[in-house]
């Protein structure tokens, strides 16, 4: 069996601590090492990951880097690994039993240098009408592992190579956005890679419509500092605009309805265009078992979070540090 290190970052993690614990000691196949990055947290978090170190047979290591990012995290983490073969992840997910063991089977394969896995969310935690909300919006975080798919580094394998291949995750960026970046970096490159769709990651989504929105905003911005979905932004830009005409629309439809057939045919043009996020909220919530609030909270998350991930991408876009500015130079290539 292959030696493979674990590498995480954690920050005020302490509420999801213990389950995440419990799901790696459980695993099949266990790591040889796992090295974890806490970036300064003040919640018991650091304590209780010593206690762990003491009491787990595992090697775990643990060093504080305060305030570092997550992509200053991840590469400080590889640096001190041991072993070739690198395997990331999230603290605060929860694993299934085979999820390691499943990331490293691939492998027996020597041309197959990454192996990236599926990822869900688990719906009895989906609780809060937020969290339902956003449960509707992404249709219940189906499974898809088609071109479109993006591996995420909450649960990927690599070997130590590629990451120095690729440049390793780049630390200018604020707060998102490294993975997208490492992941579009590999398949720019045309580096054999595998993928696993069993979902052996649960990804723990937030409560709250201030969570969220918050979450949209570091979206924006880690797109807006690196400029690779600058067509998403402008397709957002667009619909949003068209969703306000709409409502302008209906504020002057009395003065619509005395004109002529052409001020009709322009007002309806927002129609088409400005409620597809709507219409698409409407479907995936006629498919589940929420009520109308749920709906209606669809479409207050849908304003909330666009509003944000447009404020963060601006402000990326337009007001970046000079590494900013020099290192989105050389992502020309995977836009």
């Amino acid at each position: 069996m292959l030696s493979f290190t674990l590498v995480t970052t954690v920050f005020n993690e302490i509420r999801r601590l213990d389950q995440t614990i419990a799901d790696l000691e459980a695993q099949t196949n266990k790591p040889d090492e796992i090295i974890i990055a806490d970036a300064g947290s003040r919640d018991g978090t650091l304590e209780r990951l010593e206690k762990w170190k003491k009491e787990s047979s595992l090697n775990i290591v643990v060093f504080v880097l305060p305030g570092c990012n997550i992509a200053e995290g991840r590469n400080e983490a590889i640096r001190r690994s041991r072993n070739e073969l690198i395997v990331s992840t999230d603290f605060g997910c929860r694993y299934k039993p085979a999820w390691l063991e499943s990331l490293i089977k691939p492998f027996s394969n020597p041309d197959v240098r990454v192996v990236g896995g599926a990822f869900s969310i688990i719906k009895e935690e989906v609780n809060t009408v937020a969290a339902k909300a956003d449960f509707v919006l992404q249709n219940g975080y189906p499974v898809v592992m088609d071109s479109f798919f993006s591996v995420s580094s909450r649960s990927i394998a690599y070997y130590r190579s590629v990451w120095q291949d690729v440049g390793g995750y780049l630390e200018w960026l604020t707060l998102a956005a490294d993975d997208t970046i490492f992941w579009r970096m590999i398949l720019q490159k045309k580096i054999r890679y595998e993928l696993v769709d069993e979902p052996n990651v649960s990804w723990l989504r937030h409560k709250s419509f201030k969570a969220f929105s918050k979450e949209a905003f570091r979206y924006g911005l880690g797109d807006g500092e690196s400029m690779i979905n600058f067509r998403n932004m402008q397709s957002h830009v667009f619909e949003t605009t068209m969703r306000y005409a709409f409502f302008l629309v209906l504020l002057l439809l009395p003065l619509i309805l005395v004109s002529g057939f052409f001020v009709w045919s322009i007002a309806l043009i927002p129609l088409s265009f400005g409620l597809r996020s709507y219409r698409n909220a409407w479907r995936n919530w006629k498919q589940m078992d929420y009520n109308f609030g749920v709906l209606l909270a669809c479409f207050r998350l849908i304003e909330m979070s666009r509003i944000q991930y447009l404020k963060g991408f601006c402000k990326g876009w337009l007001f970046p540090s000079s590494a900013q500015r020099e290192g989105r130079k050389s992502l020309t290539a995977i836009r």
